[in-house]
């Protein structure tokens, strides 16, 4: 039996086995969601099981819309207790649907809605999960060290999951059958319940100065000062509509390599490896950048790289350059689009963690984690909606070469980021200081 409620002194030493042991999880984490939130294995999986376009583009966002739905609720469930006990729980729940979803084909002309159901549910765990994360983090990981830890925890778990893709890139072949699809998901089963090992191993820090952030209001009281808590909602509200103008970029364009390019389903495993390479470099990279530039000027490059990305996705279509350059070209696109994505990323939840106020950082995170999350998730909503009503026209014209609905949505997304830039006068690290104090953290 895992002794995961066991206490330990605060030490910096035992701080830094702590964070070892959380960034293992994140790894074993990262690697057994891959095929659920990388959007090539989900997409060409759902594709096997007969789901049309719009249901194969929902597959990509129930985890960031059931996370953003459902983070407050769950942040009351996770509040209470042990973090590490909590994840464990939700984690044996979690498995069970990871083996439904394995089992989705022998369903037979119900496989897709078995699938869609067994993800909603999974994402609601994982909610509960991303709910205790955080606040279970703030216990060990110090002020000093945060923006360096976040880095290196992203920068692991990416790394292991572009191995991890790459492999499956190679060993699928260009038209694998759905039995070695299933076989990838229970592989990736088999390492996602390591994770479990890895946080029994994390002890509670109860005297801690770094336990203050446990909730002390009601819950009521805790979201309303998170409401209140003006740096924090105008953050939160940025990065809903950043998330919402460029988030369904990844999954749109794995849509557009299969359904218009026609590019076979290794060489999709192949740029998913190469866009979360992306992520791996703007992980390891973001902290130095964030250091050099500030974050200003680092979420004002973040907005130029999104547009500038999917202007080009916009223009790389069918016959622009031979097939296997294009596909490098689009490769190399989704490569930067990613490194700015996790830039982004580090920048925020190191912002968020700052503006969460000391007695209520479980609902404060909560609070921007909803927005953030929710942004996500109807990002990649709408536009399965949009694809699934049918309402832009298949191919179009323009100077002579032809476009279809993908590459329009490609550029509805660059406007709308051009759009979204406009909120940056929202963003603590660049809204003048007005009534509220604002510390910046030290990167």
């Amino acid at each position: 039996m895992w002794d995961f409620c066991r206490t330990a002194e605060s030490t910096p030493a035992a701080r830094r086995r702590a964070e070892k042991f959380s960034i293992a999880s994140a790894c074993c984490t990262a690697m057994g969601d891959v095929p659920f939130v990388d959007a090539a294995i989900i997409i060409i999986y759902a594709n096997m099981l007969g789901a049309t376009d719009m249901f194969s583009m929902i597959t990509t966002s129930l985890s960031p819309l059931m996370i953003g739905v459902f983070s407050i609720a769950a942040a009351c469930f996770a509040q209470h207790g042990n973090y590490q006990a909590t994840i464990i729980k939700v984690t044996a729940i979690s498995l069970l649907l990871f083996g439904l979803i394995v089992m989705a084909p022998w369903f037979g002309g119900g496989a897709v809605a078995v699938l869609i159901v067994a993800l909603t549910i999974f994402s609601m765990c994982h909610t509960i999960y991303v709910n205790a994360w955080f606040p279970m983090l703030s216990t060990f990981v110090t002020d000093e060290r945060r923006c360096g830890y976040f880095g290196a925890m992203r920068f692991s778990w990416q790394l292991a999951s572009a191995l991890f893709l790459l492999v499956v890139g190679f060993l699928i072949g260009k038209n694998p059958p759905i039995s070695a699809i299933q076989l990838v998901m229970l592989a990736a089963m088999g390492i996602f319940t390591m994770k479990l090992f890895f946080i029994a191993k994390i002890p509670r820090f109860e005297k801690n100065d770094l336990s203050s952030m446990r909730q002390t209001m009601g819950i009521r009281a805790g979201l309303s000062a998170a409401v209140e808590n003006k740096p924090l909602t105008g953050f939160a509200a940025y990065s809903f509509i950043l998330n919402l103008a460029a988030y369904g970029t990844i999954p749109l364009t794995t849509l557009y390599l299969k359904k218009w390019l026609n590019a076979p389903d290794n060489i999709i495993v192949f740029i998913s490896s190469v866009t979360l390479g992306g992520m791996l470099a703007g992980s390891f990279c973001a902290a130095p950048i964030i250091r050099r530039i500030g974050i200003r000027n680092t979420l004002l490059a973040v907005h130029i790289s999104y547009a500038a990305v999917n202007v080009s996705l916009f223009l790389l279509g069918r016959g622009s350059m031979p097939e296997n350059l294009l596909f490098c070209f689009i490769a190399l696109a989704l490569f930067l689009f990613s490194f700015m994505f996790a830039c982004s990323d580090i920048a925020g939840t190191s912002e968020m963690m700052v503006l969460s106020a000391v007695g209520n950082k479980v609902m404060a995170m909560a609070f921007f984690t909803s927005f953030n999350y929710m942004g996500r998730g109807m990002s990649r909503l709408l536009t399965s909606l949009i694809i699934g009503s049918g309402a832009l026209a298949t191919v179009w014209q323009l100077g002579g070469m032809d476009f279809c609905y993908y590459q329009t949505l490609f550029l509805v997304y660059a406007a709308c980021v051009i759009f979204a830039a406009a909120l940056l006068v929202v963003v603590p690290a660049i809204f003048p200081k007005g009534e509220f104090i604002y510390h910046p953290h030290e990167v």
